[in-house]
């Protein structure tokens, strides 16, 4: 895409769902169907061509999930692709035999084929499904959509908004690139896009009244771009960080949203009706507006609400810190990362070797190739676990633990003021950060950079509770 088409608006809609969304409103849950399917979508305006993408129920963002917390969810995945595929249900803490992870968790749902998940969702918050085969292109095609975990009691909003926020490497001719996995990719800051979109939509508006109070979910479905969200005179309340509840805060900083990321935000809509205020990310050295809010000429009231915005806090098991297991987690490697060898398939050798095998990344020295590797945390049910996480490279890295929350500690060796449960902290160049958890939920699972091209270069480990 050339420049003067990114600095363009794409039409006058709004950022709504064009699709109704799957309620499961029987108490005991209900049985959702979705398939991974070709489809069309009008990323970029109804000037240019459709974008052929692959999508749940052939679109983008996926037909969207909202249960209320305490429902089951009963889901069947049909595969109508040329190629297999699988579902992982991020952040949400689940059994491990419905994790979705392709030759750990399951067999992949092979084309024509389905597969039935079944859970029952200990948390209420924001969460989002994904395709967990190939995922740095089958997600970059578009297979993601929102999973949201109602509360039973919610806070008191005019409107609660789903933002799966993402970029798309496109052509001019509005086509997806396909040069997934490339080297280039793979060694620096993953698949950056050049088309940033909010719900599948280029250069979108959201249309507000003054007064209006909304509940803002941000869903970062990317494939390796973050995002640092400004929100011009407003002061978003942020009340979720990765699905679980913080203290309120209110902030006028860029709100940072990695990759994987999810942050509840407060907005009581304060500007002047028939106003313009741009939504403006500041992540990169560039800044550009993601989306505009405009406002309406009658406003819906002359203050904002008064009403309570906190959740209730997260019921997550609280890791023992005084004995809790200690584990170095050292990430190395990529361009610029210092790397001089690493162990793969069990021996060591030059980075230059390694790289010649498609791979440039290692925890802890040791190339996550496969997922039948030693793990990188061997425990016991029970046991707490304090990680101490250092990137030694020159590119962030979201490191999501699956089927777990972790407690987020210190950054740089500062400690939080309000510690946090995050599944997918974004750990910056030269960062290191401690967190905890307890090992409460058996299985093997994945710990791995959610940089889809990190994880495919190498950055993957495994967790083994037993």
């Amino acid at each position: 895409m050339n420049r003067r088409l990114f600095l363009q608006w794409s039409g006058a809609s709004t950022l709504f769902w064009a699709f109704p969304a799957v309620d499961a409103t029987d108490p005991s849950g209900s049985n959702i169907e979705l398939t991974a399917k070709p489809g069309k979508a009008k990323i970029v305006g109804r000037d240019f061509p459709a974008t052929d993408i692959w999508g749940f129920d052939g679109q983008i963002p996926g037909t969207p999930i909202r249960i209320t917390h305490g429902q089951a969810l009963y889901a069947t995945i049909k595969n109508a692709l040329n190629v297999p595929t699988a579902v992982h249900w991020h952040g949400i803490r689940l059994p491990n035999a419905m994790d979705g992870v392709a030759g750990l968790t399951q067999p992949a749902i092979q084309p024509g084929e389905s597969f039935h998940y079944q859970f029952t969702p200990p948390d209420s918050g924001t969460y989002w499904y994904h395709s967990h085969v190939n995922a740095y292109e089958q997600v970059g095609r578009g297979l993601s959509g929102p999973l949201i975990i109602e509360e039973k009691e919610p806070p008191v909003v005019d409107r609660d908004l789903v933002w799966m926020i993402d970029d798309w490497r496109l052509l001019d001719d509005a086509s997806i690139s396909n040069d997934f996995g490339a080297g280039h990719d793979l060694s620096h800051a993953g698949r950056i896009g050049n088309v940033p979109t909010v719900n599948g939509r280029f250069r979108d508006i959201v249309k507000v009244r003054t007064g209006e109070r909304i509940r803002l979910r941000l869903i970062n479905a990317s494939n390796a771009r973050n995002f640092a969200l400004s929100f011009g005179e407003l002061a978003p309340s942020v009340i979720a960080i990765d699905g679980q509840a913080v203290k309120p805060f209110q902030t006028k900083e860029p709100i940072v949203i990695g990759v994987a990321g999810r942050v509840d935000l407060m907005l009581d809509m304060s500007g002047d009706p028939g106003s313009i205020m741009p939504v403006v990310d500041s992540f990169y050295r560039e800044t550009f507006d993601l989306t505009k809010f405009v406002y309406e000429e009658t406003p819906l009231r002359s203050s904002a609400l008064d009403s309570v915005i906190d959740l209730a806090p997260p019921e997550l098991p609280e890791p023992d810190l005084s004995n809790a297991m200690a584990h170095e987690v050292t990430i190395a490697g990529g361009a610029m990362g210092g790397l001089r060898r690493a162990q793969f398939n069990g021996k060591w050798m030059s980075l230059r070797e390694i790289a010649r095998q498609g791979y440039v990344w290692a925890i802890n020295d040791v190339v996550g190739n496969k997922l039948d590797m030693p793990p990188l945390i061997d425990t016991k049910m029970g046991q707490s676990i304090r990680l101490t996480l250092r990137n030694q490279t020159a590119f962030p890295h979201p490191m999501h633990l699956h089927g777990h929350h972790m407690k987020l500690l210190t950054i740089d060796g500062q400690p939080l003021p309000d510690p946090r449960w995050v599944d997918s902290p974004l750990l910056l160049p030269e960062q290191t950060m401690e967190l905890a958890f307890v090992a409460d939920n058996p299985g093997e699972w994945l710990f791995h950079c959610h940089a889809l091209e990190h994880h495919a270069a190498g950055l993957g480990a495994l967790v083994r509770i037993t």
